[in-house]
């Protein structure tokens, strides 16, 4: 569908007036006869949360791997702080990428080391001239951030699922990034865990003034982030607005997501 199809809701006043810091034009992505990605047409503003909804399988973790150059596109335009990630050389694209934090669903932590070790490992690779007082303050900061200070000398196999995913969101923001790509952040969790992990997002956007995506089928959670939803139905982006405004839509499709 052409971008010109897409049934768009009024954006917020403050978000209007920023600059796209993510620009997509005409994405197309398959898997052989798979067409997971069909002329997907975005831009996220500074400092706003987007939520995109969709079916199982519909490419929204694609997207995001695009985004960050995890998967190449068939073709089309994909601008990341004025970069085209499809044209970026690896050292180009490595720099990009540290000002791109990503929270998997699993929360990918390394079983072998502790949260302090967890937290420092991204410190030692990407900031290595800090020193190691300056490392455990930022450690410290970091998780007292998301309310696990208590768990610093902790192994992940003795945390929670939500704890992990707050150890993971303190390692991901310990680098202090521009952008958050969130795939499935509540997946798995239960319904009072799931809203705190919400919130959370929420602080984290609010203290670091982040750009955020934020994948999710997790309709409560869509509702406490979103400054916007857009909706990737069919390879791409059928309707974007606020919650309420696609919520409360007038056409069934839309309004059946949030069911």
């Amino acid at each position: 569908m052409r971008e010109e199809s897409v049934i768009r809701y009024q954006k917020p006043v403050s978000i209007q007036r920023e600059e796209p810091i993510i620009s997509i034009r005409h994405l197309y992505k398959s898997f052989e006869s798979n067409h997971v990605l069909v002329d997907v047409n975005l831009d996220v503003r500074k400092g706003e949360n987007l939520v995109v909804l969709g079916k199982s399988g519909t490419g929204k973790s694609v997207l995001i791997k695009c985004i960050v150059g995890l998967i190449h596109p068939d073709k089309g335009v994909i601008k990341v702080k004025g970069l085209n990630v499809p044209d970026l050389s690896n050292t180009s694209l490595n720099d990009l990428r540290q000002s791109i934090g990503f929270l998997f669903q699993s929360a990918a932590l390394y079983d072998s080391m502790s949260v302090r070790e967890n937290l420092e490992f991204p410190l030692i690779r990407n900031r290595k001239h800090q020193g190691k007082k300056e490392m455990n303050d930022l450690i410290e900061e970091a998780l007292d951030d998301v309310g696990l200070l208590q768990a610093i000398d902790k192994m992940p196999s003795e945390l929670s699922g939500g704890m992990r995913k707050r150890v993971g969101l303190a390692r991901t923001f310990i680098l202090k990034p521009e952008i958050m790509l969130y795939d499935e952040p509540t997946t798995g969790l239960d319904p009072v865990t799931s809203r705190e992990i919400s919130e959370l997002i929420l602080k984290m956007q609010k203290k670091f003034k982040t750009t955020s995506i934020i994948i999710t089928h997790d309709i409560p959670c869509a509702e406490i982030t979103a400054d916007r939803v857009a909706i990737l139905y069919d390879g791409s982006f059928k309707a974007e607005g606020s919650f309420n405004e696609l919520k409360n839509s007038s056409e069934h499709w839309i309004s059946s997501f949030f069911k």
